[in-house]
């Protein structure tokens, strides 16, 4: 026995001499661990977002992206056109009224862009997503012209609606305003009209999905409709259902107070603020041939 224990440990020795021989040399490899060069898109995006700590992801690692959905990335020429829009009405006005450390304090630390739709079962596509208040995800960028209006007011609406997800997962809004519609929230809601949503006091048949859509919708449109569409709809709510009109100013006056109270932001401030940048952006696209 004392033989083979010696044996054994021997072969144990001579094993390990000959898997650590001083001769071998592990200096190459198969895996290049030499960073990329960054591309003007890589700097413009490190210029404008980097300040914020903001990781913009365009190039492809299928892994990060939603498994559900069959994608595609987006092509390099839409990113900067893209973000430029995010930036000019998203990210300029919250820095401007809540400054640059609450800015930093609630933004995503993710942007995610997808060069086409994500198509749910039941048919309808997603244009926009927000992860745990960590990422926020848009959607076919390949089919949308950043020069056109409607686009622009596309991403505006998006963009400020996932914000608001993130917002509302860090802060929860109060329960009174789920309350205000708790038996017509639905998942049906695409059977539903505008007149009919509004009637019930949503600001838009989507809206009807469940409270955090409802929530959502409501400050994302606040501030990026302009303000005589934003009273033109209650007027048509009014017009539908007392009730619904009641329900819809209590939600106004609870997503002010939220915003104002928890963010120390001013929604009237932050709509005029977005509603010039739009403003802007479409009298430059207006003018360039």
């Amino acid at each position: 026995m004392k033989q083979l224990k010696y044996l054994v440990m021997a072969l144990a020795v001579a094993i390990a001499a000959v898997a650590c021989s001083d001769d071998d040399d592990f200096r190459d490899s198969i895996i290049s661990t030499t960073p990329k060069p960054l591309t003007e898109v890589d700097k413009w995006i490190r210029s404008n977002f980097g300040t914020y700590n903001i990781d913009v992801i365009y190039k492809w690692h299928d892994f990060q992206t939603n498994q559900e959905y069959d994608l595609v990335p987006p092509e390099e020429i839409t990113v900067v056109p893209c973000l430029s829009i995010i930036q000019r009405i998203w990210m300029q006005p919250y820095v401007e009224l809540g400054g640059d450390l609450f800015f930093k304090k609630t933004a995503p630390k993710q942007i995610m862009l997808i060069g086409s739709e994500g198509y749910l079962e039941n048919g309808n596509t997603v244009v926009g997503e927000a992860d745990q208040g960590m990422r926020i995800t848009l959607y076919n960028l390949n089919a949308k012209n950043p020069k056109d209006d409607d686009v622009v007011a596309s991403y505006t609406h998006i963009f400020h609606h996932e914000y608001i997800h993130i917002l509302h997962q860090l802060v929860k809004y109060p329960a009174a305003y789920e309350a205000l519609s708790t038996n017509n929230y639905t998942q049906n809601w695409q059977s539903y009209s505008v007149n009919a949503a509004l009637g019930l006091g949503f600001i838009d048949p989507y809206a009807m999905e469940n409270a955090n859509e409802d929530f959502a919708q409501m400050i994302s449109k606040f501030v990026t409709l302009d303000a005589d569409i934003w009273q033109a709809q209650f007027n048509q709510a009014e017009a539908q259902s007392a009730e619904g009109y009641r329900i819809l100013r209590e939600k106004e006056t609870l997503i002010l107070q939220y915003m104002q109270s928890v963010w120390v932001i001013d929604l009237y401030q932050l709509r005029d603020l977005v509603r010039r940048e739009i403003n802007l952006i479409q009298q430059e696209n207006a003018q360039e041939p």
